[in-house]
């Protein structure tokens, strides 16, 4: 037999357990009670071509799918501004005869954050990098290796529109 209040203490204790360990229910709340955000085309700087707009699309979908926020194709409360400066490909393994047995590929990416209305930036230039292995062997490629290392890059890019 439960003593009177046990079940309710109990309920109280579980209900309150995921915010003790850094869980949340829900998105966070956006980084200077910011509703919009306008993330242009980031600047790319490196000979790939395309990449700049795989990962405007990637930013995109992480913020419309992990934030409270709006996508505005102008204006805005807060404005993404970037730069991929870097992609590179990289031998991780290979086997007799040179073939390569597994490889990875990095995508850098330097990220601020500005405060739409006045221009300040509200999250100072951080340089970004992402890591992405793959096999070609198994029919993986240098691309959708690309394209899952930019979802990790954009998905640290929604984290910095969240108020600490």
């Amino acid at each position: 037999m439960t003593p009177p209040g046990a079940r309710a203490a109990l309920l109280l204790l579980l209900a309150a357990a995921p915010a003790a360990c850094g869980y949340r229910l829900g998105p966070a709340p956006p980084l200077a009670g910011a509703t919009t955000v306008r993330i242009p085309v980031f600047e790319n700087r490196t000979w790939r071509r395309g990449v700049e707009t795989d990962l405007a699309r990637q930013v995109a979908a992480a913020v419309a799918s992990r934030s409270r926020l709006r996508l505005v194709d102008a204006g805005g409360d807060l404005v993404v501004e970037g730069s991929i400066t870097d992609i590179k490909e990289t031998v991780l393994s290979e086997r007799e005869g040179e073939n390569i047995r597994e490889s990875a590929v990095l995508v850098t990416a330097e990220v601020v954050v500005r405060d739409g209305r006045t221009g300040e930036p509200l999250v100072k230039l951080r340089k970004i990098t992402e890591r992405e292995s793959f096999v070609p062997g198994i029919g993986e490629t240098l691309r959708s290796a690309r394209i899952e290392a930019l979802k990790r890059l954009a998905a640290d890019v929604a984290d910095l529109l969240e108020a600490p």
